[in-house]
């Protein structure tokens, strides 16, 4: 993700990474792979769950994508989403174009 940020400069969004991981695991890992982006921690799944990204105590891969006032609009589950990012930014721009 790091090494494609510069596909969302048109993209009028923020980028999260959520994961199920401790506050400090998501930390330690921002700070060691020098991300740039937001990393969330979601350990009792409120958010996996209202963007439909949760599975049985475990999280989805996927993305996911909420508007302005936190509403999920869509998400897709996929094990690929990273090697299909150039795929992903144009699912992203139909669906903010609404927006």
């Amino acid at each position: 993700m790091q090494e494609n940020l510069d596909l969302f400069q048109n993209v009028n969004a923020d980028i999260y990474a959520i994961s199920t991981d401790t506050p400090e695991n998501s930390k330690s890992l921002k700070e060691a792979g020098a991300f740039t982006f937001s990393f969330l921690s979601d350990q009792k799944f409120e958010v996996l769950e209202h963007v439909n990204m949760k599975n049985n105590g475990m999280s989805y891969r996927g993305m996911s994508i909420l508007d302005k006032d936190g509403n999920h609009i869509y998400h897709q589950i996929n094990d690929h989403w990273g090697e299909q990012i150039e795929d992903m930014v144009i699912i992203i721009h139909e669906h903010l174009e609404n927006e």
